[in-house]
């Protein structure tokens, strides 16, 4: 109990350290205009020769906002978010790092004043600008806390996410069935090519060769395509879900239209959640179904190399090259 409490003391030691010599610099530099003002201001001589320090300290201060609401802002959230364009996202940034500044250098300033020093301007820092940094982070925490709130959503902006969700459904399910239909053919060509070559590989050149080869591309092509298909939905799913985590969180009093237009958001949004639901099922069934597909398809290619004779050897060799050739250039485009 005794280590775990020293533990702790020393902890709280650590942050209260950090605190006092990290903290307050950084108040400094965001309070560096409320610094120059109160020198010019003030009229002391003894103030007068540190003035031209802190108009240069200046030019840090809007770079520190900016980083410092930066860190605060959730990938996701309302002003980093993938749909936020980037004009929208920077005049947001430099319009929160403003308000940040603002807070600081006005309670700064304040204190500054109403100390009234004129023989050091930054003496007793620890009253005067703890209450600045304790106005930055209440404006970094309101920033953090509205960047993460969702915004609102209209009825008709979730009635038309709900038919979005309906047609990438439907084009989701019959993709699932092309490919399940895709993985049975398959599966039935190795069952016959099995049956029919029961022999050493030397008596299995009678197989038709050129109709396994274009099979075998088809069924690969047919994964591909359906593997594409499904990461569009994936990425109509996030949508649907923001849109769905939006209308739980609109106020269905700040909506026009009174009884009515409430009951229809609800309404829509059961929809909305039941159809997102639904397609999340589907895409996840496509996918093992595509995973079953990519298993047959390379068992596909081993029987064409071992059923076929010397062409399908070196068709084999020569697919094989490809893959590994398509691996090592993604590779490289990776980095």
């Amino acid at each position: 109990m005794g280590v775990a409490g020293n533990r702790t003391g020393c902890g709280g030691c650590a942050a209260v350290v950090l605190a006092v010599f990290g903290g307050l610099p950084l108040t400094m530099v965001l309070a560096a205009p409320a610094i120059a003002a109160r020198i010019a201001t003030s009229g002391a001589p003894a103030l007068a020769p540190y003035l031209a320090e802190w108009r240069w300290a200046m030019i840090g201060s809007p770079l520190l906002a900016l980083v410092l609401v930066r860190l605060v802002l959730a990938r996701t959230g309302r002003l980093r978010g993938g749909a936020v364009p980037p004009v929208k996202r920077w005049l947001g940034l430099l319009g929160r790092a403003a308000i940040l500044l603002a807070a600081v250098n006005v309670v700064a300033f304040t204190q500054l004043t109403r100390a009234a020093r004129t023989d050091h301007v930054i003496a007793d820092g620890m009253p005067i600008f703890g209450l600045g940094a304790l106005a930055g982070l209440v404006v970094l925490g309101a920033i953090a806390w509205w960047d993460r709130r969702p915004e609102r959503v209209t009825v008709e902006q979730v009635r038309d996410a709900a038919k979005e969700a309906d047609r990438a459904l439907r084009r989701v399910r019959a993709e699932n069935e092309r490919v399940r239909r895709q993985a049975e053919q398959v599966q039935a060509r190795l069952a016959k090519l099995r049956a029919r070559a029961p022999g050493p590989p030397a008596s299995r050149a009678d197989v038709a060769f050129p109709a396994l080869r274009t099979f075998h591309r088809e069924s690969y092509q047919c994964a591909d395509t359906a593997h594409l298909a499904y990461q569009s939905a994936q990425t109509s799913l996030r949508t649907m879900a923001s849109v769905v985590r939006r209308a739980r969180f609109t106020s269905p009093n700040l909506l026009p239209g009174g009884r009515r237009a409430r009951a229809e958001l609800r309404a829509a949004a059961a929809q909305l959640a039941r159809s997102h639901g639904e397609l999340r099922v589907q895409v996840g069934q496509g996918l093992t179904v595509v995973r079953t597909l990519n298993a047959n398809t390379a068992e596909l290619k081993h029987e064409i190399r071992d059923s076929c004779g010397e062409p399908g050897r070196r068709w084999f060799a020569d697919l094989e090259e490809r893959v590994a050739e398509r691996r090592r250039a993604e590779r490289v485009s990776r980095g």
